[in-house]
């Protein structure tokens, strides 16, 4: 008995069964001990088919409602599908907008600062040089500076 519901089962996985065949096999499983999962998957199989003879036959069943009722519901759930994603890309945009702007002000002030290193490092370089002059202040007169008395002398 086994060897034939394991003809039939391998028969069945195949889909080379037929009808009586496949009768056949479910009537053995329900003599056979063990394959339990094969029983389980006609069980399930036959509830499934079950349930859905129950749904149809019963006068209380509400199918869906025509199309001329459903026209608006669903008219004003892509208007409000679309306003929804209208707002969220908006979003978005405003987003994208604020770190750009928060980009281009960060850039901004890395350039006033490198300009005010440069204005810096010059006006180091302008008072080092402006020592020179500093000196001269201390001379009495032209003559000292360029040692005309000395050149008259001679």
């Amino acid at each position: 008995m086994n060897d034939r519901l394991d003809q039939l089962l391998e028969k069945y996985w195949e889909g080379a069964s037929s009808p009586a065949e496949e009768g056949e096999m479910k009537a053995l499983l329900e003599k056979v001990s063990g394959y339990e999962q094969e029983k389980a998957f006609f069980l399930g199989v036959a509830a499934i088919k079950k349930l859905n003879t129950t749904i149809s036959a019963n006068p209380d069943f509400r199918e869906m409602p025509p199309p001329e009722k459903r026209g608006l519901v669903r008219g004003w759930m892509k208007i409000a599908a679309t306003v929804i994603l209208l707002a969220g890309f908006g979003f978005l945009i405003q987003q994208y907008q604020v770190r750009q702007e928060k980009e281009a002000q960060a850039q901004a002030y890395f350039e006033v600062m490198e300009a005010f290193s440069l204005i810096q490092q010059n006006l180091h370089r302008g008072e080092k040089e402006m020592e020179v002059m500093g000196d001269l202040k201390y001379l009495n007169a032209p003559h000292q500076m360029f040692n005309l008395n000395d050149l008259q002398n001679d």
